[in-house]
């Protein structure tokens, strides 16, 4: 139940995010604002309650991605350079998430990564997006997918901060363990 919620309050805020960066939320600045039915109908809001979409713009404010600022007439509610960093983060995930769905080209791409300790924060972070995504792990930092998505994944480690010392290659085999991978990826490729 709780990644459930928090997959759903991920998406909200990812959601009201996009929609102030794009000036669309000058209303919800009391966090008291009730959109109209046309409104959320075509921002994506109207499967959310308000108090949902109010807790979601508060721990925005807490976290300090989105700030109010009452002198702004007609853009109250203003994204900061953090909020921005973290919507970039949604769309490289949205990306890579998108190439999933394409057919298999029959080459293996391959993520190699050796992150110093003093960023071990930021390598357990990709590698678990790595994870995530469906990646097969060959080894502990090295990880291997069917599908063509190197600018995404460079997109990826930039977002983590490791991206100098991440390595993308694309190869037709990868040894002994190919069976193992395809057999991982059966259920993720298109036939």
């Amino acid at each position: 139940m709780q990644t459930q919620t928090r997959a759903k309050y991920g998406a909200i805020s990812k959601l009201i995010l996009k929609l102030i960066a794009a000036g669309a939320l000058t209303g919800l600045v009391g966090l008291s604002y009730d959109p109209d039915k046309s409104f959320r109908s075509v921002s994506g809001l109207a499967e959310y309650g308000n108090d949902q979409i109010k807790r979601c713009l508060l721990y925005l404010r807490m976290q300090r991605y989105i700030k109010y600022s009452p002198e702004e007439n007609e853009s109250p509610l203003i994204i900061t350079k953090k909020g921005l960093r973290r919507l970039s983060a949604h769309n490289a995930k949205d990306k890579l998430t998108g190439v999933i769905k394409k057919r298999w080209d029959h080459l293996w791409r391959l993520v190699a990564f050796d992150v110093p300790e003093t960023k071990k924060y930021f390598r357990d972070a990709f590698r678990q997006d790595l994870i995530n995504y469906g990646f097969f792990p060959l080894q502990k930092s090295i990880y291997i997918t069917p599908f063509a998505c190197e600018e995404e994944i460079r997109e990826l480690a930039r977002k983590h901060r490791v991206g100098q010392h991440v390595l993308v290659g694309v190869t037709p085999n990868i040894g002994w363990r190919e069976n193992y991978a395809i057999h991982w990826f059966e259920s993720y490729v298109p036939k």
